[in-house]
């Protein structure tokens, strides 16, 4: 990514986004399908020699795009018809993958359980995506090897080599790890194994892929609120599948509103999939409730200061946590969000500060999930941003700084648009359809 180069006419060479602020957003818009469903179905539909027909694909993500590119070159089929995606992995090969694509997206992990289901011999470069700390595939490899399959780690990436799993395994993760819970079910689904896995992940999108999985026929259940059980079978069969809308841009709109004091009614949504999130801004003074096929958010009153600590579903989301610093920038007090699970996620606050913000990021004295020092962000509450030129650190910093400007007095322009556009395939129309001045300049 080539960053913004300015001359003294204060030109920028590269997309971006140009935000005039300070307009309270009001309508009605519908959810796309939801990045972090969509990606591992189309890993979890390569898990079938028959094909798998997905709908509500955000097909214009950037991720979306390079998981299809590299899943394809190494001979799974993953096409785009219309507004859908039909996948098969009948011809799934493995071998080295493009250590280019696989450097750029996160779930390139998810092919480890993918290529085990196939028997295949994999090298996978170590994986990209958001700069925000150290994100650490040790619990994937744990799982693997858990499982009975050869893995080996080298500081060129890992080595997936062609072996028989264990007829019977029980195992716990000591977080419950979003990736090495799908991996685990990629490489046991087929396995002829009885796998039982505790303290598995939770999140809506994990029971999303699981429903995916189980239409293809596997045999999937919760023997307790957070252990799976999984008896591999002989071969998944074809199916039609609808990905769940994206709760995280639900967030980013409810957000949005609070910031601009406006309302509007966001379609395909629901707050039961973000209840901390929901109950958090409740308390902070947003009215947000359930309508017909969807949920209504309003401001009606000036924020108040909410403290906020990041944990695993159902806790308040690390994904979201940059959009509440968003709201307290707003808000009438101070607050303080700890970041428990990655330790690089505050990169953004630095932009948010250009705009007016007051936040300050420290040490917290405290492990993050991820092994690295945790941070505490302190937001004094100014109530005032002024529009100016940010980037986008990541997806969700760059939604952070996209919904501030929104918020903002005067025009601001928002650069490297690669990261925000890897999570928001259609940000800019879903925020023109609730009247603001957003615009995509090239």
């Amino acid at each position: 990514m080539v960053l913004a180069l300015k001359n003294k006419t204060n030109l920028i060479y590269e997309p971006y986004l140009q935000i005039e602020g300070g307009i309270p957003l009001h309508g009605e818009v519908s959810l796309p399908g939801a990045k972090n469903s969509a990606l591992p179905a189309i890993v979890a539909a390569c898990l079938s020699e028959e094909e798998v027909v997905l709908h509500n694909v955000p097909l214009e993500l950037n991720d979306v795009k390079q998981l299809t590119k590299l899943l394809n070159q190494a001979g799974a089929t993953v096409k785009v018809e219309g507004d859908k995606l039909i996948c098969s992995g009948r011809q799934w090969s493995g071998g080295t993958l493009d250590g280019e694509l696989a450097g750029k997206i996160r779930h390139s992990l998810l092919l480890l359980g993918l290529s085990a289901n196939w028997r295949a011999n994999m090298f996978l470069p170590l994986p990209g995506g958001c700069n925000i700390g150290s994100r650490k595939h040790d619990l994937h490899v744990f799982a693997l090897q858990e499982l009975g399959f050869a893995m080996e780690e080298s500081e060129m990436g890992l080595h997936l080599k062609e072996s028989q799993p264990k007829k019977e395994v029980e195992f716990e993760f000591h977080y419950p790890t979003f990736g090495g819970t799908l991996n685990v079910l990629f490489a046991a689904v087929r396995s002829g194994s009885v796998v039982t896995l505790k303290n598995a992940a939770k999140n809506p999108e994990i029971i999303d892929v699981i429903q995916l999985l189980q239409s293809m026929g596997a045999d999937i259940e919760w023997v307790e609120p957070k252990t799976l059980r999984v008896r591999g079978v002989e071969k998944l069969k074809g199916t039609d599948y609808t990905v769940m809308s994206d709760r995280i841009i639900a967030a980013t709109i409810i957000a949005a509103v609070g910031v601009t004091k406006g309302q509007a009614t966001i379609r395909n949504a629901t707050t039961k999939v973000l209840e901390e999130e929901v109950k958090t801004w409740r308390e902070a003074g947003l009215s947000i409730e359930e309508v017909d096929n969807g949920i209504h958010v309003e401001w009606r009153k000036p924020l108040k200061a909410v403290d906020v600590t990041t944990r695993a579903y159902p806790g308040f989301h690390t994904d979201i946590q940059p959009l509440h610093t968003t709201l307290m920038c707003k808000a009438q007090g101070t607050s303080t969000l700890t970041e428990t699970i990655l330790d690089g996620r505050f990169a953004y606050c630095e932009e948010l500060n250009k705009l007016g913000a007051t936040i300050e990021v420290s040490d917290g004295g405290f492990q993050c999930v991820n092994g690295a020092q945790g941070q505490i962000a302190r937001i004094v509450g100014t109530g005032e941003l002024r529009g100016t030129d940010v980037m986008a650190t990541d997806i969700r910093g760059g939604a952070a700084v996209a919904v501030a400007a929104l918020g903002a007095t005067g025009t601001s322009r928002i650069t490297n648009l690669y990261q925000l556009e890897r999570g928001y395939g259609n940000f800019t129309e879903i925020f023109q359809a609730l009247g603001a001045s957003i615009v995509k300049i090239n």
